[in-house]
């Protein structure tokens, strides 16, 4: 790539033609309009333009064999970046390492949304473009030698299809169970699953024994209500041990939402919380359903590191599953 100034006698249509420009020509008489965008490969024709505008000194910039101009090194591009944007509801997974190792290489810039983070189908996760008009292709190849052997660089998971159940311990009255029901239909829907029974029961190890064991029969997960994660001799906690069921981990380093739990029987996870976790977008429960509904087993490990970015407030509203809406395909 090679950069030139025209001006004078040397602003002439053959000189222009096939040249990259490197400014934009503004309308004199608008100048928010424009008559010639940066990046533009330009032509003979365009000349007229450009003397329209009272340009003395054009930049350009002049294609070496072996250059690739922006358009050209990221299909498909918008404003000379290219958008990725998530097919899906999941979780957003970035190679970190590699998108480091892509944007040491010169005149190469990926941005990408946080690990980790929660992504509605359509929702913008990274964006790809090469920095100047035009690219030396080596670079482009060397690029693709960093992304290639990771697999993908940038990644949604997608959520599994789940049967859930419901255990109730609180006495609601109609219009709460209604709300109750309506809250966390809406949150199990938003990861493409559906609860499947809703079982209210009275505070008798024996009855919540009982409905856990028919429940889990025919689930992949059971979310309970109710419980006191802090008292030992809670009806909800007994019946665990009389399904066969193992505690995992009781509480954890986050507010709201800190007095969940989390049990197994086998492979399928029973997760306790408040039932007022039930209705909030921003709890304990709300950073972990993602989890659950990827198919992952969560550990004692995995609550410990819930203390990280555990204060639960506003700031943190990123976090969690947008309920009950979409995002844009957005800027």
């Amino acid at each position: 790539m090679k950069a030139e100034a025209l001006g004078g006698d040397a602003l002439t249509a053959e000189a222009i033609e096939g040249a990259i420009l490197a400014q934009t020509i503004e309308d004199p008489g608008d100048h928010h309009r424009a008559l010639l965008l940066k990046g533009r490969r330009l032509s003979a024709q365009d000349l007229e333009l450009v003397r329209r505008a009272g340009v003395r000194e054009l930049h350009v910039v002049r294609m070496d064999p072996g250059d690739v101009h922006e358009d050209q090194a990221v299909f498909g591009p918008v404003e000379s970046q290219m958008r990725l944007g998530a097919d899906t509801n999941g979780i957003l997974q970035i190679d970190v390492e590699a998108l480091n190792a892509l944007n040491a290489i010169d005149d190469v810039s990926i941005f990408t949304l946080f690990d980790g983070q929660l992504v509605s189908q359509g929702k913008t996760v990274a964006g790809v473009k090469v920095t100047p008009f035009v690219v030396a292709e080596v670079r482009l190849r060397q690029a693709e030698r960093v992304a290639g052997p990771s697999g993908g660089v940038v990644r949604v998971l997608r959520f599994r299809s789940m049967r859930v159940a419901v255990l109730v311990r609180e006495r609601l009255d109609a219009a709460q169970r209604q709300r109750f029901q309506e809250s966390i239909e809406m949150k199990v829907a938003w990861f493409g699953s559906r609860v499947q029974a809703i079982r209210y029961v009275a505070d008798d190890p024996a009855q919540v024994a009982e409905a856990l064991a028919g429940l889990a029969q025919d689930a992949d997960l059971v979310l309970t209500a109710g419980a006191n994660a802090t008292d030992p001799l809670d009806p909800t906690l007994l019946a665990l041990s009389r399904i066969g069921a193992r505690m995992e981990r009781q509480g954890a380093p986050a507010h709201p939402g800190s007095a969940v739990w989390l049990a197994y029987l086998g492979e399928m996870p029973i997760f306790g919380v408040a039932a007022c976790g039930m209705f909030s977008k921003a709890t304990v429960l709300d950073l972990l359903l993602p989890r659950l509904f990827s198919g992952v087993r969560l550990s004692a490990r995995d609550f410990a590191g819930l203390g990280h970015g555990g204060l639960l407030s506003r700031d943190m509203a990123f976090r969690f599953p947008p309920y009950g809406g979409w995002d844009r395909l957005d800027g």
